[in-house]
């Protein structure tokens, strides 16, 4: 995610409201549609994800896509519930500009019935009930994004027959795997190490709770009193570098809580919000470090 940049080719990215969904968050790099609201969200290691490139059919009651990318990594899915004044053809149209400009290469885009069948995105695909209505009031969107990794992008807009509009957005980056196993050796090999959890706001979202939990039955062969955590943040828009300080804080202490909870305490949790921040290292991160 961090080689391709679509904030500011969109729009002004909003920071997560109160109707959205608890534990959902915008992708770090791409602005909501305004005005909206995250009504599904997910995010996780999947294997045999079917990536459309072509129209979706029903033949013999089994989903048929002509031309597809199966594919494993890290999903993340987010459905957006738009604002009435908002158009999901704009959306989208805004969207694939931004794309092409930071040089996407766009694998296949339909609209209406050119994308087959409406319920088979809802119900097959996505599996999120909002996106089901008529098959003439759809578009999709796929992408291969630039970078080093491999990562997949792709936007799925409809307006349903109450007149309500939806946009989910996936993102794939093939090749991540469960990250928390490697905790345990990079810690000791280098003497820090970036947990491979996401925030919502101060909190660990849900979807990362399961990762807290290995990465606790992992640390047990590691004297508790030898580390410590450390958490980051940078300065938010109309923020102060104390407002940081007490966010990272209130992160290292969720952080300390959970593994606890889990059955491993570590005694120590600071927050540093951005005055520590490596070159090259997200400043929004939080560390176990070790520091005997």
């Amino acid at each position: 995610m961090k080689t391709w940049l679509l904030i500011g080719l969109i729009g002004i990215s909003c920071p997560t409201l109160a109707s959205d969904i608890p534990g959902s968050s915008d992708l770090s790099d791409v602005s909501r549609p305004l005005g909206s609201d995250i009504v599904r969200y997910a995010q996780g290691i999947r294997s045999a994800i079917r990536f459309p490139l072509e129209r979706v059919e029903r033949v013999n009651n089994r989903l048929v896509i002509d031309k597809e990318l199966d594919i494993e990594g890290r999903v993340t899915d987010i459905t957006y519930r738009l604002d009435p004044r908002q158009v999901y053809g704009a959306y989208m149209k805004d969207l694939e500009t931004a794309l092409k400009s930071i040089g996407a290469d766009i694998l296949f885009s339909c609209k209406s019935r050119g994308c087959g069948n409406s319920g088979l995105w809802a119900n097959s695909l996505f599996k999120v009930r909002e996106l089901y209505g008529p098959s003439d009031k759809q578009e999709y969107l796929a992408a291969k994004l630039p970078g080093a990794s491999a990562s997949y992008f792709s936007a799925y807009g409809i307006e349903r027959g109450n007149r309500r509009q939806y946009v989910h957005i996936r993102l794939v980056e093939v090749g991540v795997t469960d990250a928390a196993l490697k905790v345990v050796p990079v810690l000791i090999s280098t003497g820090s190490v970036e947990l491979p959890v996401i925030f919502s706001g101060n909190r660990v979202s849900p979807e990362s709770r399961a990762g807290i939990t290995k990465i606790a039955l992992a640390l047990k062969k590691i004297d508790p009193s030898e580390l410590a955590i450390v958490a980051f943040r940078s300065v938010t828009p109309g923020g102060t570098l104390n407002d940081a300080i007490d966010q990272s804080k209130a992160r290292a202490e969720h952080v300390q809580g959970l593994l606890r909870d889990a059955g491993f305490k570590v005694p120590h949790a600071y927050g540093l919000g951005p005055l520590v921040s490596p070159g090259g290292l997200s400043p929004d991160r939080v560390e176990i470090v070790k520091f005997k």
